[in-house]
């Protein structure tokens, strides 16, 4: 039976203007099209549970792509009707279904040269193709014998594949991609997808959200109900974001914070993670953005809006815990660091204390106001008090913990000679401040340099050693010049940095 030849018809010509425009500038958004309709497939027939296989060969003479489900399959007068009615979709009304534009079958053209959709109905043995080729105007409408389906169901084979789509869709990115696009139906199992290439299968797991989870119930709106499902973790430096989520469970986009609405604030600080589900969105024709419509988009915004003093509360109160935490730990290191470098400057015969000076805070940095050189101690000299001493004690000898803030240094541990740190409860102008009665370095927390340093901890610790090293230097030679000052500073903090840890 020689093959029939289908015209291709445009069955909407107003949506095939408004969406020719739209093309798919990732090749991964183009073989999405193939895994939604066959995601369509199983709301239409009301399967849930059921395998969506994706499989991917790139090497070889014919490299192709392939995206197979298990549903009702096809019939010859379906596959005819397609073609002849592009941009007129019979899935428009249909709540179930993400497909409304009938654009799924051109995408193969972003990919390849060739797209073979091969189907079996049900209650049929027969399986037929329907083969549409890059710039014909007729496809062909055939018996399949050669790759005849043994069950019920559909594939579409994507070949002639252009050479960037060969580099683009390997199966990592492919795998990613579909996480992070499906990752809302996968979680509520309305299907499952399995990627293959080679001998290697991975099945794709829904993305799991860490972090606290956000209290938020769902939002009703004259266009339904718009639900949330926020976690707010650390700051870690790991990537995170809210995807918005439309009809049939499918991400309409990856991160909320790409609307100017949302591009800063709390979305965009990389410790929101989760989904925003609302079914009368809808996506533009490249299926990469919102569709603006003048009703259900200005709902979401404002509802959106409405949850977002919240949102930044909780993203604020987990920052300044771990803000609080990091630093009770750094300031621990800070004291170990303190004693080996006091330490060693008595060993190399401290310079900090002069004759004239037997109390903390009197001393000369380099030069005795009688001598021309560093300070050698006469015969007669008493011995320079210990090393602890050059700060003086706290009056409380135990650190109290912050509130809500676990310590760094349980009761016992502390060496109450040793300087300790703590945020500056009253900040000036200065990056830090000693409290003599206590013996503790108040750092400013609001200060451009500590907020420029704060999300590294290396960094961090770095910048409060040398915070220490100043006060340390500072309260113990009050009389000293502006050049001894600064010799003596990078004295010490040249033994700080040989002490500094290069892990932490």
């Amino acid at each position: 039976m020689p093959a029939e030849k289908v015209r291709l018809r445009i069955g909407n010509l107003a949506k095939a203007v408004l969406v020719t425009g739209q093309a798919y500038q990732d090749p991964k958004d183009a073989l999405n099209e193939f895994v939604s309709n066959a995601a369509d497939e199983y709301a239409e027939a009301g399967r849930t549970g059921a395998r969506i296989r994706v499989v991917i060969r790139r090497r070889g003479q014919r490299p192709v792509l392939a995206v197979d489900d298990d549903g009702r399959g096809l019939s010859p007068d379906r596959l005819r009707e397609m073609a002849r009615s592009l941009f007129e979709s019979a899935k428009v009304d249909d709540p179930r279904t993400l497909g409304e534009k009938a654009i799924g079958i051109l995408a193969y053209q972003q990919l390849g040269g060739r797209c073979d959709i091969v189907s079996r109905q049900e209650d049929s043995a027969e399986t037929w193709a329907l083969r549409l080729e890059r710039g014909r105007v007729t496809a062909l409408l055939e018996r399949e014998r050669r790759r005849a389906r043994s069950q019920p169901g559909t594939t579409v084979y994507l070949s002639d594949l252009d050479p960037d789509v060969l580099r683009v869709l390997t199966q990592r990115k492919v795998v990613d991609y579909l996480r992070l696009r499906r990752g809302a139906a996968l979680a509520r199992g309305d299907y499952g997808i399995e990627v293959l290439e080679g001998r290697n299968a991975e099945v794709v797991l829904p993305e799991q959200p860490d972090g606290i989870r956000l209290s938020i119930s769902p939002k009703p709106t004259l266009w339904g109900r718009i639900e949330f499902s926020l976690y707010v973790a650390p700051p870690d430096g790991k990537r995170r974001r809210v995807a918005v989520v439309g009809r049939a469970g499918t991400t309409i986009i990856d991160d909320l914070s790409e609307l100017d609405e949302f591009s800063e604030g709390p979305w965009a600080s990389d410790q929101v993670a989760g989904q925003i589900v609302f079914e009368s969105l809808q996506q533009s024709a490249g299926r990469r953005a919102v569709l603006r419509d003048r009703e259900a988009f200005p709902v979401f915004v404002q509802t959106v809006k409405s949850v977002e003093p919240a949102v930044a509360q909780t993203v604020h109160r987990v920052a300044q815990e771990v803000d609080a935490q990091t630093a009770d730990r750094l300031s621990d290191v800070v004291r170990r660091i303190f004693s080996r470098v006091l330490k060693e400057l008595a060993d190399l015969d401290n310079p900090m204390r002069t004759p004239i000076g037997d109390e903390p805070g009197t001393g000369g940095v380099l030069d005795g106001p009688e001598s021309g050189g560093p300070h050698r101690p006469r015969p007669d000299e008493p011995e320079p008090p210990p090393i602890g001493d050059l700060f003086p004690p706290p009056s409380d000898p135990v650190r109290r913990p912050r509130p809500d803030a676990g310590s760094a240094n349980p009761e016992g541990r502390r060496n109450s000679a040793l300087p300790s740190l703590a945020a500056d409860p009253e900040p000036t102008a200065a990056r830090s401040r000693f409290q003599e009665e206590t013996g503790t370095v108040l750092y400013n927390e609001s200060h451009p340099d500590y907020l420029m340093v704060k999300d590294s901890e290396p960094a961090l610790l770095d910048y409060l050693a040398t915070l220490v090293a100043k006060e340390y230097v500072v309260y113990n030679n009050p009389r000293a010049a502006g050049q001894e000052l600064a010799e003596e500073m990078v004295r010490m903090l040249v033994r700080v940095r040989r002490h500094l840890p290069r892990k932490l």
